[in-house]
């Protein structure tokens, strides 16, 4: 054996498993290197990146917000897997200070809140109503209680309400006739393309026409269950046009389909002092869902 060659061959095969060894050393040196500069900056992200968080959670609440705002024929976008224009249903309650931006506008049952706001701890809701009104529209003018005229789009621009609660169609339909139908429905939809032209971030809601009792009916013929079923279903895609909230008040104060006796004023059309509580509490139930003024308990019981 040439002890000489073997010697030489032998240092080389040394030398090539240090090599081999010092390559494999700074390769993991290397991923170790690279993995803690990893942790460091997820460290650091952590740390100063809370700010941008509450960004993003802002912006994703703001785009919810944006998407309550505007019409959805989808029955899976909009509120809480609602669309608006379908309607709302029964959600978690609200306080009542919920109602202390508001505004309940509309006609004579609208009026009668002036007389039970207080007793039914509202007393900062706007209430812009008059007795045989009808949407006002082309600068129309109501008379206040001193009749006095007065401007009802202004003075609910200048009240700068955040949430309008709307109700008009009964002085409308005393009056029979189909024209007088669409004739409703049109200045409704022209209405509320003025108000959302004044106050865009104002949420609305179209609440039903409520249906006499058969005394109510009797005396206003027009006001048949029929009629102000079909209204309202006009009523319910105008919602869904506008991008507003539709409120089915019939079913709670009209059970049977008619006011409850339990609720409506000797003349069968008003309500009474138990009808407003009612309706108040129909509304308390019925809010659509806002992340900055979240139900009782702070959940969302339809998310």
């Amino acid at each position: 054996m040439d002890y000489r060659k073997y010697a030489r061959t032998d240092a080389i095969r040394r030398r090539r498993r240090r090599s081999f060894q010092r390559f494999c050393f700074f390769v993991l040196l290397l991923l170790l290197l690279m993995g803690l500069a990893a942790i460091i900056t997820w460290i650091i992200e952590a740390i100063t990146g809370s700010g941008d968080s509450s960004s993003l959670a802002g912006a994703s609440s703001s785009q919810i917000s944006s998407s309550v705002s505007q019409a959805a024929s989808d029955s899976g976008s909009g509120d809480s897997g609602t669309a608006q224009g379908v309607i709302l249903p029964e959600k978690g309650r609200v306080e009542l200070s919920y109602f202390a931006d508001a505004a309940f506008v509309g006609d004579s049952i609208t009026v009668g809140w002036n007389d039970y706001k207080g007793a039914a701890a509202l007393p900062d809701t706007n209430v812009i109503a008059a007795i045989g009104a009808t949407p006002p529209t082309g600068g129309v003018q109501w008379k206040d209680d001193a009749g006095e005229l007065y401007d009802p789009l202004a003075k609910i621009v200048e009240a700068n309400p955040s949430k309008l609660y709307l109700m008009f169609g009964a002085n409308a339909l005393v009056v029979e006739g189909d024209f007088v139908e669409d004739t409703l429905i049109e200045s409704y939809g022209a209405f509320i393309d003025d108000l959302q032209a004044q106050l865009p971030d104002a949420v609305i809601y179209i609440q039903s026409i409520l249906t006499p009792t058969a005394e109510g009916t009797e005396s206003h013929a027009g006001l048949t269950a029929e009629r102000i079923a079909g209204v309202n279903e006009r009523l319910k895609d105008l919602a869904a046009e506008k991008g507003c909230w539709y409120l089915d008040l019939e079913e709670s104060l009209c059970p049977d389909g008619v006011l409850s006796a339990d609720y409506a004023s000797d003349d069968g059309l008003h309500l009474n002092k138990e009808g407003y509580m009612a309706w108040l509490e129909y509304l308390i139930t019925h809010a659509a869902y806002d992340p900055e003024n979240p139900y009782v308990g702070g959940i969302d019981p339809g998310a």
